[in-house]
């Protein structure tokens, strides 16, 4: 069986978790790509190495923290997320949300069948609205709830809602 991203990120941030502060370079190896596009997305390019910086070190902090088997690439998504937030809030700064940087499935270190489901996905991403695009990052990569999401973008639960199963529905039609 071929060992996919999300377990070795998995065992990786248990290691960390066990005392093998090592293993944040396999995490950054793993990971790292979809982490600044975070950083980059919310704090622009200015900013973005020292909010993966700190996220480095929350992560080595709250390792232990971390539920085994749960969605790696979510939590480490929401330690960036929430250092991004932290560090905006201190310099009382705001970048918008870029949804052309939030994506990219296919520099993961997947299988060339993987690396293939991960273009066509990236892809069919790109064909959605931005606000559907931000939509999608909100609750699949940052594992955030429709009600983070509406006091996020200040829209009602509801409506983040629609716009979720609208943009879902695209989704599935582009990759049939």
């Amino acid at each position: 069986m071929h060992d996919t991203g999300g377990e070795k990120l998995n065992n990786l941030i248990i290691a960390v978790a066990d005392g093998h502060p090592d293993c944040l370079d396999g995490i950054l190896k793993l990971a790292g790509g979809q982490m600044m596009a975070v950083a980059l997305s919310m704090v622009g390019r200015d900013y973005a190495e020292d909010v993966l910086h700190d996220s480095f070190i929350k992560i080595a902090r709250f390792a232990k923290s971390y539920r085994p088997g749960t969605n790696p690439y979510g939590w480490l998504m929401k330690i960036v997320r929430n250092t991004a937030l932290d560090f905006l809030k201190a310099k009382k700064v705001r970048a918008e949300v870029s949804s052309e940087e939030l994506f990219s499935l296919s520099s993961l270190d997947y299988s060339p069948e993987r690396k293939e489901s991960a273009i066509d996905l990236e892809r069919a991403i790109s064909k959605l609205e931005p606000d559907e695009k931000k939509i999608i990052y909100f609750v699949y990569y940052l594992d955030m709830t429709v009600r983070e999401i509406a006091g996020e973008l200040k829209m009602s639960k509801s409506a983040v809602q629609r716009l979720k199963e609208k943009a879902e529905e695209k989704l599935k039609n582009l990759l049939k």
